[in-house]
């Protein structure tokens, strides 16, 4: 079921799931909604310039794909894998809109193991991201239990309403599993009377069977629907962070960048293995963006800058003592502005001299490195020396060092860790690579095109 507004649902269904032809019917009809989509997604752009003065186009929005779960995710990634080989021309064709979907949903799904990017997510995660319940992370994956505890119905208790959620009839599973009692009694026996009728010819029969499909899978999938937008309308109450739109637009800049690729005549589906480099480089691509993500989650958030501090992860306290002339020396024989701030701090100091940091109550551009961290009694005596947002002259610019009796945060900086180097893929090691394995890169791959969705065993 898809769609962009509540009371206007699309029902996709397959008859038969083991037949190929049919799971290519949907895949295209999914295709066609999702495209329509994603293009919609590219009507409008502005000109925007990169860090050398270039000017280039960029759309001024990007797709965001609500799923009811983490699975749901997992479902997309398995069907964009599965669509994007697929030929157009030759031995089992599909329609031109099943291997472009397939590149699309790959991207998405690549993009959702990324954070602070919000362009294919998991409703589950993001309730649970801003309430707390009173179950393991496991349970959380369940819709119908998240919001029984965060908004149960008027009349129902949280416990009712977790009786209700854990109760298939009222609320089916949100998927992409669904429930083995439906199956087994039920769809089961749908399916069987859809094949006899394909197999009799009676369109008035196939008819019937398709209706009688159509209201099954749509009484199961209705009520996660409605969910779906229950949760929806609780996720819009919540006020917008700060930096949302700054990872929006970085959101659209990957998203300009896919479909630049996309219409440049020479695009190809996605590698279906990384190798090892590409691998690597991914890894460190995420890495870097967790960490990224955590310092802006503790710019936005005094509650996550306060866990961070507790763990010692970062620092709070009031400015004991400000240098805000000191000029050094570089080593380029220059001399520069370098003020030295000791900041006292009841927080558990754990992070080292050297630490580069940043502040989430100073202009942007303000950094900082620890020189050293004391102990004094119950509390801690930290001096930073402030090596940037201070302007280019030896005197600062006023507001850019903190002054004595002020309270300032200071957090590591994400940004200072330098990017691995990595070999070419030509150079990996031996112990690296896998040559017996088939290349199924390439899109006119025999092998690509031989392979069907899902099991038919």
């Amino acid at each position: 079921m898809v769609g962009q507004s509540k009371r206007s649902p699309r029902l996709i269904f397959v008859g038969q799931p083991r037949n190929p032809d049919q799971r290519f019917i949907f895949a295209a009809k999914l295709g066609a909604i999702v495209m329509d989509y994603i293009n919609s997604c590219r009507l409008n752009s502005r000109q925007v310039r990169s860090r050398g003065g270039a000017s280039r186009s960029r759309f001024t929005t990007a797709p965001q794909i609500l799923v009811p779960n983490p699975g749901g995710i997992k479902a997309l990634t398995d069907l964009g894998r599965a669509c994007r080989f697929r030929k157009t021309t030759g031995d089992f064709p599909v329609p031109a809109v099943v291997p472009e979907m397939g590149r699309w949903l790959t991207f998405l799904t690549n993009s959702a193991e990324q954070a602070g990017t919000s362009m294919l997510l998991a409703v589950t995660e993001l309730l649970t991201e801003h309430w707390a319940t009173g179950q393991s992370t496991l349970e959380d994956q369940n819709l119908a239990s998240v919001l029984a505890w965060i908004s149960p119905p008027d009349e129902l208790t949280v416990a009712q309403a977790l009786l209700d959620a854990e109760n298939s009839i009222i609320c089916p599973p949100a998927g992409p599993i669904t429930s083995p009692d439906f199956d087994n009694h039920q769809l089961h026996s749908a399916i069987k009377e859809f094949d006899a009728a394909r197999v009799s010819g009676d369109r008035l029969a196939i008819d019937a069977a398709e209706e009688e499909l159509h209201d099954l899978i749509g009484g199961q999938i209705k009520p996660t629907w409605r969910m779906m937008w229950d949760a929806i309308a609780l996720l819009r109450g919540v006020s917008e962070a700060p930096g949302a739109a700054k990872r929006f637009d970085r959101d659209c800049g990957s998203f300009t960048n896919f479909s630049d690729y996309q219409e440049s005549g020479t695009a190809l589906p996605q590698r279906a293995r990384d190798h090892a480099v590409g691998a690597a480089r991914r890894l460190s691509q995420l890495e870097q963006a967790i960490e990224n993500f955590a310092a802006e989650r503790a710019f936005d958030d005094p509650f996550v800058l306060a866990d961070r501090r507790s763990i010692g992860e970062a620092f709070a306290g009031i400015v004991e003592s400000a240098a805000a002339d000191r000029v050094i020396t570089s080593a380029k024989n220059r001399r520069i502005a370098r003020p030295l701030v000791t900041i006292r701090t009841l927080d558990p100091t754990r992070l080292p001299d050297g630490t580069m940091l940043i502040s989430p109550e100073m202009a942007t551009g303000h950094k900082a490195v620890i020189v050293s961290t004391e102990l004094d009694g119950d509390t801690s005596l930290v001096t930073v020396e402030i090596n940037g947002g201070m302007g280019r002259s030896l005197t600062p610019q006023p507001g850019s060092v903190p002054e004595v009796g002020r309270r300032i945060a200071y957090l590591p900086d994400p940004g200072w860790r330098s990017t691995p180097t990595f070999p070419d893929p030509d150079a990996t090691p031996w112990t690296h690579t896998d040559t017996s394995a088939p290349d199924l890169d390439i899109s006119n791959s025999d092998t690509a095109n031989a392979e069907v969705w899902g099991n038919d065993d």
